[in-house]
């Protein structure tokens, strides 16, 4: 193997030890106590993300599962051809969007203020700010060398 594989490898935990602990300083208390708390007694619980949101928001669901949480990945793409219908009043809808604007997920959200559905949204930009409770996953100032910001949204799943 190429030094210059084993030092990018070496490079990528330096960037991501370097998010984990400025992730303190976006940490609110509040707020994900709130989360837990909605997420404990919901009955069923939904997540949407695009691109890699998306993977995240799968992998959510499927740990959510792993303890007893009744939960499902709604893809942005099916959500409006019925996908949602898994969701009722009462249920809470998590949504990861780096921007907090990916526009396939508006129509989701529309969908889950008609239908009394509690949202959750993990987002690095709080300025969108609707009736969803809104937690911070920072904006790392580290980027790796071929400008991808890392991101932290897994935290949550972690």
């Amino acid at each position: 193997m190429k030094v210059e594989s084993i030092q990018a490898a070496r490079a990528a935990y330096d960037i991501e030890a370097q998010c984990i602990l400025e992730m303190k300083d976006y940490f609110d208390e509040v707020a994900f106590s709130r989360a837990v708390h909605l997420l404990a007694q919901a009955p069923r619980i939904g997540a949407a993300g695009c691109g890699h949101s998306g993977i995240i928001c799968q992998h959510f669901a499927h740990l959510m599962c792993c303890i007893e949480r009744p939960a499902r990945f709604i893809s942005p793409a099916e959500a409006v051809h019925g996908a949602t219908g898994f969701l009722q009043k009462g249920d809470v809808m998590v949504f990861a969007s780096r921007g907090g604007k990916t526009k396939e997920l508006l129509p989701i959200l529309d969908i889950c203020k008609r239908k009394g559905v509690t949202v959750i949204t993990v987002t690095e930009n709080l300025s969108h700010i609707d009736e969803s409770l809104c937690l911070s996953c920072g904006q790392c100032a580290v980027k790796c060398p071929r400008h991808a910001i890392v991101d932290l949204r897994g935290i949550l799943t972690d």
